[in-house]
């Protein structure tokens, strides 16, 4: 091979090399903005607040949170690890939820008490629309709402036969 052919070989090889990561941050780049696309990509990251949180007996506690999602799946799949404490409690939830066509399903765990069960629902751009459950022994409708930096989260429980769970109602504005 003379000068001139391996100078040639080596200028292809080098304009491979160059497609290639060319074509390799296109996809990395299309990858990133894929998962930032999607009724969960507004609520990646850590977010913190207070809210109130009410009893059957009347009594009200504050609230205080810190929640934590990631992402994952190209933006249809979402974890959760939810921090709560009153003065007198608190609770740690865990959950997993898969987006397909606008319809929410998975699963969730609370760790302090050992309560476990399935999520369902529906969402948008920036709301999501959730029914928790235990079995029969516990349902709840959640309402979350995110505007930029903002966040509201809403549970109303509809039936509860568990001993250890009396709240009527809980209700945090996060931000990050």
């Amino acid at each position: 091979m003379n000068f001139q052919e391996h100078g040639s070989v080596l200028s292809r090889a080098l304009a491979r090399t160059a497609a290639m990561s060319v074509i390799y941050a296109f996809t990395a780049f299309t990858q990133a903005t894929a998962a930032g696309v999607g009724p969960f990509a507004a609520l990646e990251g850590v977010w913190t607040g207070n809210g109130i949180i009410s009893h059957q007996n009347g009594k009200q506690e504050s609230l205080r949170c810190r929640a934590q999602y990631v992402i994952t799946n190209d933006g249809t799949n979402l974890q959760q690890a939810l921090r709560c404490s009153t003065d007198s409690d608190a609770f740690q939830v865990n959950s997993y939820l898969n987006l397909k066509g606008g319809s929410l399903s998975g699963n969730w765990m609370e760790v302090t008490r050992n309560v476990k069960g399935r999520l369902s629902g529906k969402a948008d751009a920036s709301k999501l629309l959730i029914t928790v459950a235990a079995g029969s022994a516990f349902s709840a409708k959640m309402t979350m709402i995110t505007t930029g930096s903002s966040q509201s989260v809403d549970i109303k429980p509809v039936v509860v036969k568990l001993k250890h769970i009396d709240i009527t109602d809980l209700s945090v504005k996060l931000s990050r």
